[in-house]
């Protein structure tokens, strides 16, 4: 699924977007953290060792295939707590980056994403008013910096040396104009280059990786383009074989797309970059999160209606086979999700008027508590968690 499409419509229901949750739930069929030490799913335990001190990252599965039920329902109330997000994440009012933590005043209002630029620092994309333009806000070191308005989509590479975020002016009636601008950082000196786009409206920034930047973009007839900009360039080469991208991978070497939409769901392919060619098709699934060195691409259902996504799925980045599926059923809402390395999917989920982020491992079907179970979901607007990346 498009993260454009997921993020508007998170923010047509909950008026913050955010990232999927996971658990493991007592199921005739379904291997559960209860049973696990008796079972054939091993939990990802960061809680307990041989000096009783908890891990301060995630455990790494040394198994060289995926074991137990493929199909996993999550149950936020039976997960042990782990290691926090490795990726920024939002607490209340508390962005943590890393080791660094600052406090978003409250006049800031709701936060859209978080995009770390190293050393602690971060771009806060949030919307003081509830009906005014986003702001992107510069912090580093726990300080607050400058700010720029009208912005609606930002990214950092992986190894966080530079981002690109895109300004997007909107007329009277809020709806955005046909042009934007495109812009490039060089986040330790904080330099900029800047591109101007006209006839094309809604930028989404897909990857980013030293001074490249893959961004799709919509014509006035909504038909969406993917291109690669080099900062610094006047021009910007459009790239072929991925019609409505979804997701580029974070080394540029994948791309995701939408290859067709029906009433009752899409079908997306997994496309190498630079031959331009499909590598599999799944009509299962949307994928729309690529991580450069995984074994897995992530997604959500190939048709989402209503709040939540229902499902986040890892698949075979070589063949499209399902690696490993979790689902809330009934008792759990998830929200969104984003990869946290090669090996682990954070997901943030709401149950029972509570929230929390939790880590889950394709490979064993395993998942933890990233972050503890607290009161609030996005329902009331007031859950109490944001992941970014």
């Amino acid at each position: 699924m498009n993260r454009s499409i997921k993020l508007a419509g998170l923010v047509a229901s909950v008026s913050v977007a955010a990232v999927v949750a996971g658990a493991l739930v007592a199921a005739q069929q379904t291997p559960t953290l209860a049973s696990a030490s008796g079972g054939d799913v091993n939990p990802i335990d960061s809680t307990t060792s041989t000096t009783s001190k908890p891990s301060t990252t995630p455990s790494k599965s040394t198994e060289s295939a995926p074991s137990g039920a493929l199909k996993q329902t999550l149950d936020l109330t039976k997960l042990r707590q782990g290691a926090a997000p490795k990726t920024s994440y939002v607490d209340g009012r508390t962005v943590t980056v890393g080791t660094t933590k600052f406090l978003l005043p409250v006049s800031d209002g709701q936060v859209w994403g978080v995009a770390r630029t190293g050393g602690g620092g971060a771009l806060v994309l949030h919307r003081p008013n509830e009906n005014g333009p986003d702001v992107l806000t510069t912090w580093s070191g726990g300080a607050r910096k400058g700010s720029v308005k009208d912005v609606s989509t930002v990214r950092s590479a992986a190894d966080q040396a530079s981002s690109a975020y895109a300004i997007q002016p909107a007329k009277a009636d809020g709806t955005p104009q046909p042009k934007f601008t495109l812009v490039w950082r060089d986040n330790p000196s904080g330099t900029t280059e800047s591109l101007q786009r006209t006839g094309e409206h809604e930028p989404l920034i897909l990857a980013v990786q030293g001074s490249e930047v893959y961004f799709a973009a919509s014509d006035k007839n909504e038909k969406q383009t993917l291109y690669k900009w080099v900062a610094g360039d006047v021009v910007v080469q459009p790239v072929s074989g991925v019609p409505s991208p979804a997701a580029v991978s974070s080394d540029l070497q994948l791309a995701a797309a939408v290859t067709s939409v029906a009433d009752d769901g899409s079908c997306s392919a997994l496309i190498d970059l630079a031959e331009g060619k499909k590598r599999w098709t799944t009509c299962e699934y949307g994928v729309d999160e690529l991580r450069g060195g995984s074994s897995f691409a992530v997604g959500g259902p190939a048709y989402q209606d209503g709040y939540g996504l229902g499902l986040v799925a890892a698949l075979d980045i070589k063949t499209g086979k399902l690696v490993r599926e979790w689902s809330g059923r009934e008792a759990v809402t998830i929200v969104d999700f984003e990869q946290e390395d090669a090996d682990h999917i954070l997901v943030t989920a709401e149950q029972s008027g509570k929230t929390a982020i939790a880590r889950c491992t394709p490979k064993t079907g395993a998942c933890e508590l990233a972050t503890p179970l607290k009161k609030g979901t996005g329902n009331t607007d007031n859950r109490p968690y944001f992941l970014g990346t």
